[in-house]
């Protein structure tokens, strides 16, 4: 873990306040708080505060996605794929025509994801046979033991709920990743830009002309995630937004289904209008938002210091 990280700073300010002991082990990996006679760890994003289950639930995209759907909690339809080296009695050839049928369900679009990717990583948006085939071989060569195909829902917004034992203690929503034309510049010398004030490499949408060149004020999309690390734009909610009752109500029931006590739910918006649960995470990292959004720091920090008391408490 870097400790310079906004994260990093905001629990050793906590624990500075709370007269909690701070140790970093195992190379920074693991954070072990001392108060009194009661130890807990910090491991990454992750406090001492929910179950073990509940956590191995929360890591794994496709069993996130049986826990919600058997309790009728409306989330995106997601379909296993095995590695048949790690698990020799299934077959990926199987699991490969489902991901194929899915395709063709959903108008040759179709999202391939590692069932323990975060932050975007190890997620694919696939428009044929062969790319589903070729990054189905890819995945698998880097040792991810399952995936999940899911169809490709187009979003309005991503909401990001921060649950905690039953309440909601924050919500914000992402857009897109986007440039504005200037009549001049290229997409590739706009997107250029956005990479360097971002100070990551934005994965573009493969099929945009980078050539083109957008007109002064026209917007255009460039990448289909909306993940902070991204690119995509964190915007405050107005707390009277049409949607907002019914996000809020969908994260605290998926909480509960989960069993879980602290973690960040996002959910999509699609352009229909429905309300899904994306993906529950046991890890709440909130170090880009610190930096993006008005405040974003002593919001992040007055969360951080809820859950580090409640560690104490129990």
């Amino acid at each position: 873990m870097n400790v310079d990280k906004p994260f990093s700073k905001i629990i050793k300010e906590i624990c500075e306040e709370q007269n909690i002991e701070e140790k970093m082990l195992s190379y920074n990996w693991i954070r072990e708080l001392k108060k009194g006679d009661i130890t807990h760890h910090i491991i990454n994003y992750q406090l001492d505060l929910n179950t073990a289950n509940a956590y191995n639930i929360s890591n794994d995209k496709f069993a996130t996605y049986e826990v919600l759907s058997s309790n009728n909690i409306p989330t995106i339809e997601h379909r296993m794929i095995f590695n048949p080296q790690t698990r020799s009695n299934w077959y990926e050839d199987k699991f490969i025509k489902d991901a194929e049928k899915l395709l063709l369900e959903n108008d040759n679009k179709v999202v391939i994801k590692a069932n323990d990717s975060s932050k975007g990583k190890d997620v694919y948006f696939c428009s044929s046979k062969k790319e589903i085939e070729n990054t189905v071989k890819q995945l698998f060569s880097e040792n991810k033991n399952t995936l999940s195909a899911c169809p490709y829902i187009d979003i309005d917004y991503e909401y990001r709920v921060i649950y905690f034992y039953g309440e909601i203690l924050y919500v914000y929503k992402k857009e897109k990743p986007f440039v504005l034309g200037d009549g001049n510049k290229t997409l590739k010398q706009l997107i250029n830009e956005k990479n360097k004030e971002y100070n990551i490499n934005i994965e573009i949408i493969n099929f945009l002309d980078l050539n083109y060149v957008p007109y002064n004020g026209e917007k255009v999309i460039i990448s289909w995630k909306h993940n902070l690390s991204n690119g995509a734009i964190p915007i405050v909610i107005n707390e009277d937004e049409e949607y907002i009752d019914k996000i809020k109500s969908i994260a605290l029931s998926a909480g509960k289904a989960m069993n879980i006590n602290f973690a960040s739910i996002d959910i999509a918006l699609t352009k229909n209008k429905k309300v899904l649960v994306m993906e529950v995470n046991a890890s709440v990292c909130m170090n880009t938002f610190t930096e993006r959004i008005p405040n974003g720091y002593n919001i992040a920090k007055d969360i951080y210091r809820k859950a580090i008391k409640k560690m104490f408490e129990n």
